[in-house]
């Protein structure tokens, strides 16, 4: 098991929050040079740590789809790896001012790529919505030094290996899933603007997402599988989905061969 190093740890910045009401409002005391300096450490330390998939065609291809998806007016400037991240990780690592990981286990999981966009959209909502500045802000470290914890997708992604007995605190779930459910309406309008149908990404999380009743999924950060389905599903917009299939040839050309089990949202 591979602890957080103390630069990693810092992220624990962006774990605390007091009400799901403020996701959109409130007073924010990092300016967007501090939390764009903060990330570029944090991302940093994360790409010392990962596995890397060196293929300039395949991330030229992920990137240019991505690009498409950020707002005109952003103040971040976007930087994309691609990570073998082998724990099957399926959602992109995104964190602060504007940086982002994309998985080999969300390539392959998605089977069209309204998915796949739906995805990096739900990132870049993260990142355009100041969620972690806006978190840290509001709430001071409450005792956390004493946790090992395991870094698994972004700045949300305290949750641990399936194999493990550690999770996250209770009183933090609620205002998680309210950021996620934020997170998904706001990828939902980033993909309608491109042509992107927002009933994809709601395909790809009623297929991935593990049940709600199946431990430890009762203490997961992400919302009932159920709720943030029917969220998206009134948001869909005639099929416009394309072929995934050369993204995921391409990566397969670019990782090791290895035994693999079925993706998972494993938060």
């Amino acid at each position: 098991m591979r602890l957080l190093s103390p630069l990693l740890f810092a992220l624990t910045l962006f774990a605390q929050a007091s009400s799901p009401r403020d996701l959109s409002r409130g007073v924010n005391f990092y300016s967007l040079e501090k939390e764009i300096a903060l990330g570029g450490q944090i991302a940093n330390d994360y790409r010392a740590q990962a596995t890397l998939i060196d293929s300039p065609e395949l991330l030229a291809r992920v990137e240019a789809l991505a690009r498409k998806l950020i707002p005109e007016d952003s103040r971040y400037r976007y930087s994309f790896a691609l990570v073998d991240d082998k724990l099957l990780l399926n959602e992109p690592v995104a964190f602060p001012g504007g940086f982002v990981f994309v998985p080999s286990g969300l390539i392959l999981a998605a089977r069209d790529t309204d998915e796949l966009c739906g995805m990096l959209a739900h990132a870049i909502a993260h990142i355009e919505s100041r969620h972690g500045t806006k978190q840290a802000t509001k709430e001071q470290i409450a005792n956390q030094a004493a946790v090992p914890l395991i870094f698994m997708g972004g700045w949300t992604g305290f949750a641990t290996r399936r194999d493990n007995a550690l999770a996250i605190p209770l009183g933090m779930l609620k205002f998680h899933r309210a950021l996620e459910l934020d997170a998904d309406l706001a990828a939902a309008r980033l993909m309608r603007s491109q042509g992107y149908d927002p009933g994809r990404l709601a395909n790809y999380i009623e297929r991935v997402q593990p049940p709600d009743s199946d431990p430890p999924e009762a203490r997961s950060p992400l919302p009932p599988r159920a709720q943030r389905v029917e969220a998206l599903r009134p948001l869909s917009v005639p099929d416009t989905s394309g072929d995934v299939r050369e993204l995921q040839q391409l990566l397969r050309q670019s990782i090791p061969e290895k035994a693999t089990n079925p993706p998972r949202l494993a938060r």
